[in-house]
């Protein structure tokens, strides 16, 4: 079992920054503001990190925690009084698939929530393809434990020799209840167990956010509605869709940090404001991670890693 685990952990990452072959565009609505939305995804030719063009005003938004202005159901990013809402699920099928270098031209103010996963993200990335960035792949490497507490719901990452999420739910609600699930991530886990896993809602709560100017675009045609009976859609993709849906959205929201993590992350009953103050935790605790290279793996098929990269070398804008 652990030549099993050591295996996914060396195998789980490129050796290299990578960005898409080509641009691929998508067109849809929003959940929340029911608005048309177009979204292409670019290539760049260097190391930027992701970053967010809002085009009818030329406003380039990073894909970075300090951009972050509201977490109501939604991660939204703003800039210069430019807001760019549910970027979550695309940043979630990016981090998942290791594509950590594009520019995300955006022609309204929320991304097109599709059939509520990131799988329609998925598909198109890897029908654009990738290609390699040249240089090592930089990644944050945790020393210590970071830990943000609010209210009964907690998260904390620690030290691990990879990128391992351990995240439970538990909804006061009879079609739901508590549902905890574990995995260590690679694209290919991403795909197959998290990418095609719902938004959800309860059904007794959409009154409210529509009161609110939510989920104005919301139908079972991209969102799981949970009665006090079971799910209103005809079926679930997995049994425990919900849990699976908020990995899916920290792996978005963790992608925040602007730079991909090696760690253990574990979550109890958070969600997108615990997701990005956990985030803002691990930045302001730099003492508790390192900057970490990783280059070709040797003969041995053992990945060869640089520690302690200097502050001269900033995370991409």
């Amino acid at each position: 079992m652990w030549l099993v685990k050591w295996f996914e952990r060396t195998m789980s990452s490129n050796r290299h920054p990578q960005t898409l072959r080509r641009a691929v565009t998508i067109d849809g609505r929003g959940l929340h503001s029911n608005l048309p939305c177009r979204v292409t995804v670019r290539p760049v030719e260097q190391a930027t990190g992701i970053q967010f063009l809002h085009m009818p005003t030329g406003t380039l938004i990073p894909a970075r925690a300090e951009h972050v202005n509201d977490l109501s159901l939604a991660t939204t990013l703003c800039r210069d009084g430019i807001r760019l809402s549910t970027v979550e699920h695309l940043l979630a099928a990016l981090a998942g698939l290791e594509i950590e270098h594009v520019i995300v031209e955006v022609d309204g103010t929320e991304l097109p929530i599709l059939d509520g996963s990131a799988a329609p993200w998925v598909q198109a990335l890897q029908e654009a393809g990738t290609r390699i960035i040249p240089g090592p792949r930089r990644l944050i490497r945790m020393l210590h434990p970071v830990e943000v507490r609010k209210d009964g719901k907690w998260m904390r990452i620690s030290p691990y020799p990879g990128f391992r999420l351990r995240y439970t739910i538990d909804f006061d609600h009879p079609a739901i209840g508590r549902q905890t699930r574990e995995l260590t991530l690679t694209p290919e886990k991403f795909q197959r167990e998290l990418g095609s896993a719902r938004t959800f809602c309860l059904e007794r709560d959409i009154e409210f956010m529509r009161s609110k100017g939510l989920a104005k675009g919301g139908s079972l045609e991209n969102a799981v509605v949970f009665s006090a009976d079971g799910p209103l859609n005809e079926t679930l993709r997995f049994e425990d869709e919900a849990v699976r849906h908020k990995m899916l959205d920290l792996v978005g929201d963790l992608a925040l940090l602007g730079a991909p993590i090696h760690g253990l992350v574990e979550a109890h009953a958070a969600g997108h404001a615990m997701h990005v103050a956990l985030v803002e935790a691990i930045l302001a605790n730099p003492s508790s991670w390192t900057w970490q290279e990783e280059e070709e793996k040797a003969h041995t098929g053992r990945p060869v890693f640089h520690h302690g990269i200097s502050d001269a070398h900033p995370l991409p804008a």
